[in-house]
Order: structure tokens, then sequence, then C-alpha cells
């Protein structure tokens, strides 16, 4: 009768060490594709606020370009119609 108490606690705290090895590997596979779901949220903010900052350089652009022309009534000539001296002797 001591043998089969014996047993059947042997038993009982195998089964809660495999429970608890199982529960470990669980948490971690959960760990790991949160991390993945992380990186890739990150990925999509960052690309995101790459084109914010261009757009918002282009819009920048336009917005002082249009400015000039109304305050000063000048305009920015194009790359053809400019000249470039060189000053260096």
């Amino acid at each position: 009768m001591k043998i089969a108490y014996n047993l059947i606690i042997l038993l009982i705290l195998t089964l809660s060490a495999f429970t608890v090895i199982y529960i470990k590997h669980l948490n971690r596979i959960v760990n790991i594709e949160m991390e993945k779901s992380e990186k890739n949220i990150s990925k999509y903010l960052n690309e995101h606020k790459r084109l914010l900052d261009i757009r918002t350089k282009l819009l920048d652009k336009k917005l002082i370009t249009k400015n000039i022309k109304k305050t000063l009534g000048m305009e920015i000539p194009s790359k053809e119609k400019i000249i470039y001296l060189n000053l260096v002797e």
C-alpha cells in the first residue's frame, strides 16, 4: 500500500513538472509571436513616418515657393536659366 502511495505521488510530481515545462514552452512561443508582431508594427510605423516626412518636405517647399511668388513677386528660375560663376582664380 505504501508503494502505491509513493507511485501516485511520483506520478503527480512528474505530471506537474511536465505541465510547468509545457506552460513555459507555450509562454516562449507567445513571446516570440509578440516580438514578430511588434517588429512588423514598427516597420509599418517607420515607413509611414518616412512617407509623412517626405510629404511634409514637399508641402513645405511648395508653400515656400507660393509665398515667395506672392509676397515678393519673384519666381525661382528653372535650372536651365541659372548661370553659375566660377570666382576661384
